[in-house]
């Protein structure tokens, strides 16, 4: 009796071994992303250009926990200066990522991926146009043929975004 409690322990411990959570990973994603080549679906205004991130969600109410939110990120300028911290939660439900306003340039955003932890982007903005980063991979066309040399992607094959020309 006492062999087989030490064999279940074994085969326990073992068993949780197995369940350690992986630590968070950092990816930094080379190419920038640039605006969508759609016409523009918005006007900012005053010269500016807009940033959309559809990053990793979370759920920050458990009794609401068929709203998951969109985690929050960072823009900062290429040489590492922090611009905003965007809580990135906007709509009816806080469901959608926060539209952002900026100045046309380039920027670096750092944000969650889903299934790739801390992602660094560089990204691109240009007057009157929409620059669309997808974090979380469901906004971005994935696995799809069309399109393939348009797409900058993670180095697990998730398309992020639109390539710059």
């Amino acid at each position: 009796m006492k062999q087989i409690k030490t064999a279940l322990n074994i085969i326990l411990l073992a068993a949780l071994a197995g369940c350690a959570a992986p630590s968070p990973s950092k990816v930094t994603v080379e190419q920038p992303v640039g605006p969508d080549l759609a016409p523009p679906r918005v006007d900012p205004g005053k010269g500016r250009g807009q940033l959309v991130v559809y990053t990793a969600t979370e759920i920050n109410d458990q009794v609401d926990a068929y709203s998951p939110t969109h985690s929050s990120y960072s823009i900062y300028t290429m040489d590492e200066k922090l611009v905003k911290r965007v809580d990135n939660r906007s709509g009816s439900f806080y469901q959608n990522p926060e539209p952002v306003p900026l100045t046309p340039g380039k920027y670096k955003i750092k944000g969650r991926a889903t299934n790739s932890g801390e992602v660094t982007v560089p990204v691109i903005v240009e007057e009157k146009k929409t620059t669309i980063v997808d974090l979380e991979g469901t906004h971005l066309p994935q696995h799809k043929p069309t399109g393939a040399g348009q797409w900058i992607r993670l180095p697990n094959g998730q398309v992020i975004g639109m390539r710059v020309e």
